[in-house]
């Protein structure tokens, strides 16, 4: 599996992503900083990053990639979408999770399932969550190994 990188000088040729599930890391996030991570429905995983690097993608560009993204409401605990065909996850540290509400409660139940115990956790897991609810993976997947293909 490869992470395809979305930037300033690409972003014109993903407008029409079949989106499932996207991260978005605020500024000061634990993590990586303004780093946005999508899952497609066929299992694509896509990084972009609107704070840091050297062709890091210009905010005002995220909604072509990603158009529910003008309907969130940012708070000091994540955003949460107006748009009623997404629902919002607070991933702790910065960090929020957009999931489409045809794999939500899908979702939600694996969260329970997986009776996680400490803060961070479920910034590791979702992604193979997403990806097992759409049976493109066996929902082991974390976001330690994108971060590792990333380095790559």
């Amino acid at each position: 599996m490869n992470i395809i990188e979305i930037t300033e000088s690409n972003y014109q040729e993903y407008s029409s992503l079949d989106i499932v599930a996207f991260s978005f890391a605020y500024e000061g996030a634990m993590g990586e900083m303004g780093g946005i991570y999508i899952i497609d429905r066929d299992g694509l995983i896509y990084h972009a990053n609107y704070f840091m690097g050297d062709d890091c993608i210009d905010r005002d560009h995220i909604k072509d990639i990603i158009p529910v993204f003008v309907d969130l409401e940012h708070g000091l605990l994540g955003s949460e979408s107006k748009n009623p065909n997404w629902s919002s996850e607070y991933l702790g540290f910065g960090n929020t999770l957009l999931i489409s509400n045809e794999i939500h409660d899908g979702f939600k139940k694996k969260v329970e399932e997986a009776n996680l115990q400490r803060a961070g956790e479920l910034f590791q897991q979702w992604p193979g969550f997403v990806l097992d609810l759409i049976g493109k993976e066996n929902g082991s997947f974390t976001m330690n190994e994108i971060w590792e293909m990333l380095k790559k």
